[in-house]
């Protein structure tokens, strides 16, 4: 059979039983009065998704870590004590940050091509071996700036692994997770940012069991040398995970990128700057609340600095009290999300933190009662956990339709906020009290979260107000062309986002003429068949 190809300039609706990548090999296309139907059998996969949620916690665990040890570390592995050296490290904590973005697009373009089961696979055996060799350097006294440059390049390490890591597996479990569910299931992912949790427990722990010096001689190392468990556990967790029912379909459709890089790059730039602001109070009040805060409060030379001279030795005690608190909550407002939507949780949380943070960490800088500290943190915590319970589920179905690139746009749009806002929230909170008063430097280190609940709720009205009406209205001006029915609601254009003018060229359609032989190779009759949509190449 000999097949002549003829492009034309449209493509034609797929019709009735075709074949839809995202749904299955042969599905009917769903009533425009109705919304895609679920199969009420599909359940989530509870080994894979807590190998998922594993990796997030470390994640979390890892990079909390270091700022929860700040002062023993830098005591050690820097030339000065005191402020400046806590500066120093909390400089190399940024720059963890700032290699993440270039991890999520390493690891995106493997989620994109290879699958988010393979991306995720290779984030969690990479992350694990610089935080066993963080706790394995040498102090500054034994071999000099040898020993912040190690930790240097240990972190860079850590960023690359720990930015595929957070974008693959919250994808994973999106995709893999009923519809109906998806934000119940991300809430419980978001909570293993308790990863902060184990890194501050850990800290109250050994400065209980171990006297001062012994903390900042060896105490600090023990941590990080439990890296190594994160390996042995990859290696044997990997085979639980599966591949996304997305991802098979994408592999054998022909809508799919070559590069996904090359696309993000040239297509979805604006996509990226709406990530970034829209997660910068997640990333940012994450940080300033349970890795920020308690370092102030029991530092001698940051709280400890004020006439008083009182600081806070329940700090860390205090910063796992309400790290547990917040837990079920979360959950709780991640069921809620699935009936009700992620708008009011986001907005109200928004707001909260705009006009109480300059308040509330006023109230800490001035209070001298462990019981009023753990109240003003908790103040601060129960008015974000709205954001971090929906603000995974929210990323991926407000932002991110496009399954075909959804892995690396979320590498780094995620990232690149992680960095800007996560990564320096440590250094300017710590920046803003060394060059003002104590008192005046947590006031506006409080005024800056309320500038991040700026960012985010500005961001987040004009995509829900603007951006998604406008993209809706858009596709069912396209799938209306096509004569396609589409649900009144589209719940991330499950069957028509390849109808969508800006995810890519429309395919081009050919007649197939079918060119019988005899045996003895005479053409003996031709037929033409009804049109089929092929792609001739890969897009990108």
């Amino acid at each position: 059979m000999r097949v002549f190809k003829e492009a034309n300039k449209e493509m034609r609706a797929p019709t009735v039983d075709e074949y839809q990548p995202l749904l299955a090999s042969k599905t009917a296309l769903v009533p425009s009065n109705s919304n895609p139907v679920e199969d009420a059998s599909v359940e989530i996969d509870l080994r894979s998704f807590l190998t998922a949620c594993a990796a997030n916690l470390y994640e979390y665990y890892d990079f909390a870590l270091l700022g929860f040890f700040a002062t023993e570390i830098s005591e050690n592995l820097f030339p000065s004590n005191g402020t400046s050296a806590i500066i120093q490290l909390y400089g190399l904590y940024a720059v963890g940050f700032i290699a993440r973005p270039f991890g999520g697009v390493v690891f995106g373009y493997f989620g994109d091509r290879y699958g988010r089961r393979s991306s995720l696979t290779m984030a969690m055996i990479l992350m694990a071996f610089p935080t066993f060799l963080t706790g394995c350097i040498p102090g500054y006294r034994y071999i000099g700036w040898w020993a912040p440059i190690i930790l240097l390049l240990l972190r860079v390490l850590q960023g690359l692994s720990t930015g595929g890591e957070n974008s693959s597996a919250s994808i994973y479990i999106y995709e893999t997770a009923p519809r109906s569910k998806r934000a119940f299931w991300l809430s419980i992912f978001g909570i293993c940012s308790s990863g902060t949790l184990v890194a501050s427990f850990s800290h109250v722990v050994l400065q209980n069991i171990l006297d001062e010096r012994q903390l900042s001689t060896y105490g600090w190392r023990i941590p990080f040398l439990f890296g190594l468990g994160l390996f042995m556990f990859s290696l044997w967790a990997k085979k639980w995970l599966k591949k996304t029912d997305t991802f098979s379909h994408l592999e054998t459709s022909p809508y799919v990128h070559r590069n996904p890089i090359k696309y993000v790059c040239s297509h979805n730039r604006c996509l990226l700057f709406k990530f970034v602001f829209a997660s910068a109070l997640q990333h940012g009040s994450a940080y300033m609340i349970f890795v920020f805060l308690p370092s102030y409060l029991s530092s001698n030379v940051m709280r400890g600095s004020l006439e008083d001279g009182w600081i806070d030795d329940y700090a860390y005690t205090i910063n796992c009290v309400n790290s547990v608190l917040f837990l079920p909550i979360c959950v709780l407002i991640g069921y809620y999300v699935d009936r009700v939507g992620t708008t009011p949780f986001l907005t109200a949380s928004s707001c909260v933190v705009l006009f109480a943070s300059p308040f509330i960490f006023y109230g800490l800088a001035v209070s001298t009662s462990s019981v009023l500290n753990w109240f003003y943190q908790f103040l601060l915590v129960m008015a974000c956990v709205p954001t971090w319970a929906c603000c995974y589920y929210w990323y991926i179905h407000a932002l991110l339709p496009d399954p075909r690139t959804r892995v690396t746009n979320y590498g780094v749009g995620y990232n690149l906020g992680a960095a800007i806002f996560g990564g320096t929230a440590s250094l300017i909170g710590s920046g803003l009290v060394s060059t003002m008063d104590p008192i005046e430097g947590m006031v506006w280190s409080g005024i800056w979260m309320s500038v991040l609940a700026t960012l985010s709720i500005l961001t987040i009205g004009y995509i829900e107000l603007y951006d998604t009406p406008k993209r809706d209205a858009m596709a069912k001006e396209k799938a209306a062309k096509f004569n396609e029915p589409i649900p009144d609601k589209l719940d991330t254009f499950t069957s028509t986002w390849y109808l969508n003018p800006t995810f890519g060229k429309p395919l081009e359609t050919i007649p197939e003429i079918n060119v019988e032989s005899t045996s003895d190779g005479s053409r003996e009759s031709w037929s033409t068949s009804s049109e089929k949509v092929i792609s001739p190449k890969l897009y990108g």
